[in-house]
Formats: structure tokens, sequence, C-alpha cells
């Protein structure tokens, strides 16, 4: 069952000025929270430990296979704006009447260069490259059935964030848009190397076809509606809310290929204390090729600059000064 290969990263060479750097993403008085879905903007000490999430998969009239996983990433910096992320997990696929299929996902390396915060118009831009590595993961008849590639890939990508700061209106301010945008280029294509006497179908060997992926995210700061637009004396929890809107996709880039064009919403809330963030979506498949059901994603998200601000929370090149 082809699962929504919607999460990917990368790494930029140019060095243009940089703002006042915050290990948070500020972006001026906007942060740009870790999203569930896509990407964030920003560079980074922090860790998801884990993403839990659950989807139905698509059933073409029968049974519902559904589809659980249990994911992790670290990221760390380099430098003040450069840093990497290493990223893994495990899946199982369940299918009533057919047993359940589970093994981890291929390991994923990626590096990322913050290369632009304008803090007066609340923006931020990065770009990165990500590298997956085939037959890390689950193989055989497993990786089949958990859509695990057997070939590696590298996927540049655009991150960037752009805070509402700038209108007139003031309720509108504390909105923020983020995005993504990459293209995932398979080390092997996939090609047609026969057919299926029995039933004509195609047969194809281990590559995979090149991918355009991205998203996009609409978040409304509640924090930021008390400081920089006006303090309704909501209770702090309420103040630390992040109420937002998610929408990944990814599509076939080459031919030929075997999967189609997936989007997939999330709409949900994420809660932001000192030191830790809490992430619930609920998924909402946007096309049958995606999923048949509504789904759910949580997360458990650690900014190490507040817990361990000396050691993990600070830049490699800073431990040895």
């Amino acid at each position: 069952m082809p699962r929504p290969k919607l999460l990917v990263t990368l790494v930029g060479t140019t060095l243009l000025p940089l703002q006042p750097v915050f290990a948070h993403g500020f972006a001026g008085p906007h942060m740009f929270i870790s999203t569930l879905l896509i990407d964030d903007p920003n560079v980074s000490d922090e860790a998801s430990v884990p993403t839990f999430s659950y989807l139905p998969q698509p059933n073409d009239g029968g049974t519902t296979p559904k589809l659980y996983g249990v994911d992790f990433e670290f990221d760390k910096r380099i430098t003040e704006n450069f840093g990497f992320s290493v990223s893994d997990g495990h899946q199982w696929l369940h299918a009533p009447g057919a047993g359940t299929a589970s093994g981890w996902e291929n390991v994923e390396l990626g590096l990322k260069y913050k290369i632009y915060v304008n803090p007066e118009h609340e923006f931020m831009l990065s770009l990165g490259v990500f590298r997956e590595f085939g037959r890390t993961g689950a193989t055989g008849h497993t990786a089949s059935a958990l859509d695990v590639d057997q070939t590696s890939s590298t996927t540049p990508t655009i991150f960037w964030g752009k805070g509402f700061g700038d209108l007139p209106i003031g309720l509108l301010r504390p909105l923020a848009l983020t995005g993504t945008l990459g293209y995932s280029i398979a080390d092997q294509k996939l090609k047609v190397t026969g057919f299926d006497p029995d039933t004509g179908n195609a047969l194809f060997n281990n590559g995979t076809s090149n991918l355009w992926t991205g998203g996009l995210s609409l978040q409304y700061s509640m924090r930021y509606l008390q400081s920089q637009v006006k303090d309704f004396g909501f209770p702090e929890f309420v103040n630390r809310l992040i109420p937002l809107v998610e929408v990944a996709w990814s599509s076939p880039a080459s031919k030929p290929n075997t999967t189609a064009t997936q989007y997939l919403v999330g709409v949900g809330v994420n809660y932001t204390a000192q030191g830790y963030a809490v992430g619930v979506e609920m998924l909402i498949p946007a096309n049958k090729q995606t999923g048949s059901h509504v789904g759910v994603i949580a997360q458990l998200h650690l900014y190490f600059d507040d817990l361990l601000p000396n050691s993990l929370g600070k830049p490699i090149a800073g431990w040895f000064q």
C-alpha cells in the first residue's frame, strides 16, 4: 500500500548576511513552530521523540488497511545557522484478514542552512538537502507492503516562513505562513523490466520515480496576540496555544511511476512551553489515493537550547570555544 511521502528537507551554500540569531524559529517577534507534516524553516537543536501517526489507507472498496507509525528525528546545529538532522521510524500496516506487516523506514540524513532572516517583516528563508538511504529499512515483501524504497534518493528543498505582522488589522497579525518545496532525485530510476504473462501487468525493477514534494502551514499564535496585539486576559495555557492547518503533497515527476499525486491535510493545535512542545492534528486525506478515512498525528518535541543550554543546546562549533 503506498503511503504519503510528504516530509522532506535540505542544504544551502549561499552565504547571505544574517540578522540576530535565535535558537527557536524567531523572525522578529514571530516564532515559527515545529509543524508535523512539513518541516519548519528554522535551524535549531531539537528532537521529536516520538511522532505517532495513524492513517487508514486506500481500500478500493474492500477492507481498509490501517497504517501506524512511530518516527524519531534529531536536529543539531554545527554553527549558528547550519545544522544536520537524522531521522528514522517504524511502521505497522494491519490489513483485516491478512495480518500485519511491520518494519523500519529508511534512515534519512539532512543538512540545512538558514540563509536569511528579516525581523522587521517576520521572514525566514532556509535551504537544504536530505539523503534517504535505500535498504536501511525493511526489505523484501515487507518493504513492498510498507512502500519502503529500495534505492537511495536525494532531495534539495527550500523552506520559508512569513509572519503577518505587517498587516494593518490587529487580529490578523498573529497569523504566519510557512512552506516547503523539494525535488526528490532517485539514484536508480524506475524501469519496466517486462510484463506478467498471466495478467499483462508491467513488471518493474527496484528503482523509484523522481518526486515533487512540498506543503504549506497556516498558524495563529496566541502568544503573539497577547504580546504584540492585545492582551485579552486569557489563561497562560491558552496563550501558549497555536491553532494551525497544514497541507502536504507529493507528485511523481518522472515516468514510469507507480504512485499517484497525494494530498494530506492536518488540522490541529500546538502547545509550546519552556523546553518542549506538544502537537496534535487530525489527518484528513484530500484524495482517495492518500487514504480512506480520517487519521491522527501527535508529537512530543524537545528544545535543547532550553533544556541543555551548555551542551546539546549550543552549536557544535561553540563546544570548543
